[in-house]
């Protein structure tokens, strides 16, 4: 999970969150409006939604771009329920919310890393106990 969140309000220009999100180095972007998350901007929307279609990064607002709504998960929720909800949605991160506030994005890369992890650890035990 990305921690800490960054996050910008709707009225930023596309260009001021791309270079945001450069600087931090991260493929997506939380989309608030009055602090409240609505919406996520990655860099696939940067390129199709502005780049693409010819519009000024530097006069297109950053609510213009975003998909929306955000789709959340609870930071309970299990690695196969989150992955389940991306396949259902179509979607590749998912916000992960503790009591009602969102605290961080999860994305298909930090699942697969943590499976892999997780049967490498499995397969491992495996082996030990064939010895």
């Amino acid at each position: 999970m990305s921690d800490p969140l960054i996050t910008v309000e709707t009225g930023v220009f596309v260009r001021d969150a791309a270079l945001l999100m450069t600087d931090k180095k991260i493929g997506s972007i939380v989309v608030t409006d009055a602090g409240k998350p609505v919406g996520i901007v990655t860099e696939r929307d940067a390129l199709a939604r502005v780049v693409s279609l010819c519009r000024d990064p530097c006069e297109t607002m950053i609510g213009e771009v975003m998909s929306s709504p955000l789709i959340t998960i609870s930071k309970e929720t299990e690695i196969l329920a989150a992955m389940r909800k991306m396949r259902e949605d179509g979607i590749r991160r998912l916000g992960v919310t503790d009591e009602g506030n969102i605290v961080g994005i999860v994305t298909e890369r930090d699942i697969l890393r943590a499976v892999s992890i997780s049967s490498l650890t499995s397969f491992s035990t495996l082996l030990r106990k064939r010895r």
